[in-house]
């Protein structure tokens, strides 16, 4: 009896023991997620020293520096993987309005939109930009005004198509109005696939655009004159790379975008995420260096004009085994996983959540894909594609894609926080050897965005690869 005894103490020892080294790891970087957070002071750094970084810019290549010398501070040597892509440059530009008053209106160019000779027009406004909006009104050689508020019960026209639809029907220019009152101007690009677009196309205030409205429809013929410098040239960039390696070559590509766009710091989308990502580079560095897969950890660039250094990633990497891609785009404090439709994973991610019962994780466990972020280019390739859903601040939510994007918006709690649970995450996954059984072929691909209701968006965009 007390030999059975003895070994039964023995197994809770050695049970108590092995919870004790399984979680060793996740108190280490949690510990040090907190008390020694790099990332807030190291994207402080970035935001106040170089700004904005629209992929090409000046600012964009120095905040590359930057953030290589942070990296190299804490004894993590990154590189950077060069390409060419379609870029674009913001001029000088102006939308003046001239009649009935001279006045200059603050607006911004959307990406892709071309320098071209100055031209004054009228104005016509033309609803939510649809083609029948465009029957009961005359906008050959005129400017169209659109509104960027979402029709009821009717899905909303992509930027690019509203662009379309304005130059089929004869428009000179389009102007859209932002939805969101505040004198905000909403950056965005033109297309998705880097080509000059058709015409024109210009973000306006919601009050300078109500305005416009306004003299429109009560028929005092406004007159604007729009002069674009902007231009689009090819540009040759890089993402920046740290590679972890593992017992095996199979690797997970866990990252964040980096560049931003110039009429702001870029501090929540996405200095936030390329922050977190850094304090998790240094975590799993210093913690948690051994692991069955390798991973790459990538700061991706030109994002915001059309998602392309994802998409060289996936191309310049096409050959190499990569079992699940981890995606951080305006990441804030984890309130659960995503797992983009590959359901399989949806029991380890339950098991993950229930272990971390020191964070608030009551959005549970879902698995809901979506579009325009660096995680499709490794979908499109049928790969696994997870990220954590987050909560941000309503102030830095307000400020999306506009100039107050700035870092004063950034919660650094929420990035000891974030650091803390993608590092655990990752950490786990690293180790988890069935990670690699989880792709899935061309037509399970298209059947799943199917599933989400998300090819027809994607053909929209032009970027549905699928033949059926």
């Amino acid at each position: 009896m007390k030999k059975i005894l003895f070994s039964f103490l023995s197994l809770l020892l050695l049970l108590s023991t092995l919870k004790c080294q399984v979680n060793k790891t996740w108190s280490e970087i949690t510990g040090s997620a907190f008390l020694e957070n790099r990332s807030y002071e190291a994207f402080r750094n970035i935001c106040d020293m170089a700004g904005g970084r629209l992929i090409g810019s000046e600012a964009n290549e120095k905040a590359m520096q930057i953030l290589t010398g942070e990296l190299k501070s804490l004894g993590i040597s990154a590189r950077s993987e060069s390409f060419k892509v379609p870029g674009w440059f913001r001029g000088d530009d102006e939308i003046r309005i001239t009649n009935p008053l001279n006045r200059k209106l603050q607006a911004i160019a959307l990406g892709y939109v071309n320098s071209h000779p100055a031209f004054a027009a009228g104005v016509a406004y033309a609803g939510f930009g649809f083609d029948e909006d465009y029957s009961r009104i005359d906008v050959n050689n005129k400017i169209a005004l659109v509104t960027s508020e979402a029709p009821k019960g009717k899905e909303p026209l992509l930027r690019y198509e509203a662009i379309d639809i304005a130059s089929r029907h004869g428009a000179k220019a389009i102007l859209f109005i932002c939805e969101h009152p505040g004198m905000y101007n909403l950056a965005g690009t033109g297309n998705f696939q880097g080509t000059n677009t058709p015409v024109p196309a210009y973000s306006l205030t919601y009050e300078e655009g109500m305005w416009l409205k306004r003299l429109v429809t009560e028929g005092k013929n406004p007159e604007v004159k729009i002069t674009t410098n902007s231009y689009c040239r090819e540009v040759e960039t890089a993402n920046i790379i740290f590679s972890l390696p593992g017992k095996v070559k199979d690797k997970i590509v866990i990252g964040a975008h980096f560049d931003s766009w110039d009429i702001s710091q870029g501090a929540v989308d996405n200095g936030q995420g390329s922050a977190i990502l850094l304090d998790v580079a240094r975590l799993m560095n210093t913690f948690s260096a051994d692991n069955y897969y390798s991973i790459d950890f990538v700061w991706f660039n030109g994002e915001e004009l059309g998602l392309w250094g994802s998409k060289k990633y996936a191309e310049m990497h096409s050959a190499e085994p990569i079992a699940a891609m981890i995606n951080m785009d305006m990441t804030g404090s984890p309130r659960g996983f995503n797992c983009m439709g590959f359901d399989e994973f949806k029991g380890f991610f339950e098991n993950l959540k229930n272990s971390l019962n020191g964070f608030d994780l009551s959005s549970g466990v879902a698995s809901v894909p979506y579009t325009n972020s660096d995680h499709i280019p490794f979908m499109f390739k049928g790969i696994p594609a997870f990220s954590v859903m987050g909560h941000l601040d309503e102030e830095s939510v307000k400020y999306y894609h506009t100039s107050g994007d700035d870092f004063d918006k950034v919660n650094k709690k929420q990035l000891s926080e974030a650091s803390a649970v993608v590092s655990i995450m990752l950490h786990e996954l690293a180790n988890y050897t069935r990670l690699s059984e989880g792709h899935k072929n061309s037509r399970q691909m298209a059947d799943l965005f199917r599933k989400f209701h998300l090819d027809e968006r994607l053909k929209r965009q032009k970027e549905w690869i699928y033949n059926n």
